[in-house]
């Protein structure tokens, strides 16, 4: 035997399966990243939430992450970024004015006609033709399969920056 070799068991054809959908859903993912309209630079999650915002209108912060299936937290961060770039602004809300709402501007209503559905919009639709066992199972696969290290939760939108480097929010 010439040198250590290590012998790995035969693949089952199912997790090739696995491997290959989730090498797609990463693959457009990053090209959804990548494709953003790169004159103002918006990520990924700021398009996704563009695409809500100029769907579904004023919302608050929990509507918005109910509605991209996200933490309030994480779309705290990307709703603060878009309104620095004057893409979405706050505004009390017309049923109860102790709350506010987040809406497009002007300008926020021209960047979200000019960008495609946002993929994370596609799976979401996608996923509401499963049945409800069937969502269930793949959630309950999802997580024992992409359980976070170290108990990280929740997680951040899709591409959304932690850091400070690397990809934006």
């Amino acid at each position: 035997m010439m040198g250590s070799q290590t012998i790995t068991p035969r693949l089952d054809p199912d997790a090739r399966r696995v491997m290959e959908a989730l090498r797609w859903i990463v693959r457009a993912l990053r090209l959804a990243q990548a494709g953003g309209d790169a004159g103002s630079r918006l990520s990924a999650a700021q398009v996704f939430v563009l695409h809500v915002l100029k769907e579904r209108g004023p919302l608050s912060v929990g509507e918005l992450a109910e509605a991209t299936a996200t933490d309030p937290s994480s779309v705290s961060v990307v709703v603060r970024k878009l309104h620095g770039k004057g893409l979405a602004g706050k505004r009390i809300s017309s049923e109860d004015h102790r709350r506010l709402k987040v809406a497009l501007t002007v300008a926020g209503a021209k960047a979200a006609a000019a960008v495609p559905v946002p993929l994370q919009q596609v799976l979401l639709e996608r996923m509401t033709q499963l049945t409800p066992d069937q969502l269930r199972t793949l959630a309950d696969l999802l997580e024992r399969v992409a359980a976070p290290v170290g108990g990280e939760a929740p997680a951040p939108m899709f591409f959304q920056d932690e850091t400070g480097g690397g990809m934006q929010a």
